[in-house]
Formats: C-alpha cells, structure tokens, sequence
C-alpha cells in the first residue's frame, strides 16, 4: 500500500510538471488582447523587459516587467491583478477613487506605489512601505506594516 502511495504521488507530481510550461519572452502578442491593452494605454512609450507566462494545471497567469523595474500581472483573460511600480507613483486609473481619497486625507504626501486586487478588495502599499486594505467597496479595512 505504502509503495503505492508513493508511486501515484510520484506519476502525479510528474503529470504536474509536464503540464507546467512557464514561459519567458519580449513577445508582447503573447498576452491576452486586454493586458496588452492595458500596458500600451498606461505604459506607453516605456519598454517591456520581459513577459513572464506562467502555466499552472488550473490556470495561465501573465507577468510583465518593463524596462523601468514596473511589473504588472495579469490573470488569465488578461484583468491586472497587481502593478507594482516600485518606488514610482502607480498611474491614477489602477487604484479606485476611495482608496485615492482615504490616502490623500490620511497619510498626505505619501504616493501608492504599488496595489493588488482580488475579488475580496485592494490592497496598497504607500511610498513609506505601509500597505493598506482595503474592502471591494473601497472601505478601508485595516494598515499592515
């Protein structure tokens, strides 16, 4: 029984490897229509590094990293899930006007520079290394330091 255990463990770690096929190229056509979008509406005029494709079993997600050291990622259908612009202001149009107003009342003269979303809400990291959550409606929840 023991052995097995083992072997099914090993053919299944095995299927997930072959299945597996991360991906790392400058071509831009190999991003869903909406991430491309997204970066030549929001980046443009800044080179892409490098796009990074990430294939899981379950899902494709998409990472691209441009000449000034911003990464963006994209799930599947090409939504962003995080821009981390890192030390720079993230483009206005990424965070949600709540989470824009709660920051410039209650930490003035700091920038986000980096934010995340999920279905659960946003998360924000200021330019003074806090990072913030907030809910999906843009409540806030709760700082992290």
């Amino acid at each position: 029984m023991k052995r097995l255990s083992i072997l099914l463990v090993g053919l299944l770690a095995s299927f997930q490897m072959a299945c597996a096929d991360d991906v790392v190229t400058r071509d831009i056509t190999r991003l869903p229509d909406k991430a491309r979008t997204t970066l030549q509406t929001h980046f443009a005029g800044i080179n892409i590094s490098y796009i990074k494709i990430d294939n899981d079993l379950m899902k494709t997600t998409y990472e691209a990293v441009l000449s000034d050291e911003t990464s963006v990622e994209f799930d599947n259908k090409g939504n962003w899930t995080e821009v981390d612009c890192q030390r720079s202001p993230v483009p206005a149009a990424f965070v949600p006007e709540a989470v824009k107003r709660y920051v410039r009342e209650h930490f003035p003269g700091e920038s986000i520079v980096k934010v995340s979303r999920d279905r659960r809400g946003t998360r924000v990291e200021l330019s003074n290394d806090l990072d913030l959550d907030f809910n999906a409606k843009g409540r806030f929840l709760r700082v992290d330091d």
